[in-house]
């Protein structure tokens, strides 16, 4: 599943809709640091529910096919999210699945998370960044993440005429990730990543978005490190979604 950023669980729709369907096209397909497959297409299904007190829960659906058939995903997701002042605190669980040639690689997974971010628009407005970090730990592999990034939305149709519909979104992450022999055989190692795009409301239900990514690892294993042994990555995505 795509890694967790500040203002991906924020919407361009107004008002804000508590479910959502996706399609993301991406070129390559990069999961912490190492490309797993080539062009992949990735739906996703999202629903929310504000509970109240600050609290909120969610639970989806994520799906990634190599557009070859080389390399099949599903993902079961769900949490919990606490939100105080300026700080959201969320707990998540995640079931990752293989399907076709990938099946013989990965075995199913399963994933806990913990996650803290920080909204900073009271104090910096349209300037505000939202840090956070995250803990994940992967059952499956006994082996752990640690990451850690800056997003930010920068509304440039508001400032140009005054109308909120379209942004440029931009984050950074490292993270450290240690499986144990499961994507690495090297026991850890350590993935930065960068991302741009520009997002479009066209209508209050529908947006679209299409950007470039980098990400590199400092992995030598050739086996795990990336198809081909690659280990830098520049790549482009775009992608549509419908809120209801």
């Amino acid at each position: 599943m795509s890694d967790f950023i500040c203002f991906a669980k924020t919407s361009i729709f107004f008002p804000p809709r508590p479910a959502a369907a996706t399609v993301d096209y991406e070129s390559e397909f990069i999961f912490r640091g190492k490309q797993l497959a080539g062009p992949v297409v990735c739906p996703e299904v999202d629903v929310s529910y504000d509970i109240g007190s600050g609290f909120s829960s969610y639970i989806g659906w994520w799906g990634c096919y190599s557009t070859n058939g080389g390399y099949g995903e599903n993902d079961l997701y769900a949490g919990l999210n606490y939100s105080i002042d300026n700080f959201t605190i969320g707990f998540g669980y995640t079931v990752y699945t293989y399907s076709g040639a990938a099946t013989s690689e990965y075995p199913n997974e399963h994933e806990l998370k913990l996650i803290v971010s920080y909204d900073t628009s009271e104090y910096l407005g349209d300037f505000a960044i939202c840090p956070y970090a995250a803990a994940y730990y992967n059952i499956t592999y006994s082996g752990t993440v640690i990451e850690g990034g800056l997003s930010y939305s920068a509304p440039i149709t508001k400032w140009l005429i005054g109308e909120n519909w379209a942004s440029i979104d931009l984050a950074a992450y490292v993270g450290y990730a240690d499986y144990r022999g499961g994507m690495s055989d090297n026991g850890g190692y350590v993935y930065v990543g960068t991302s741009a795009d520009i997002s479009f409301a066209i209508t209050e239900y529908w947006s679209m978005s299409a950007g470039v990514r980098y990400a590199c690892n400092n992995d030598d294993d050739g086996g795990f490190s990336a198809i081909a042994g690659k280990e830098n990555n520049v790549w482009f995505g775009v992608s549509t979604s419908i809120g209801f």
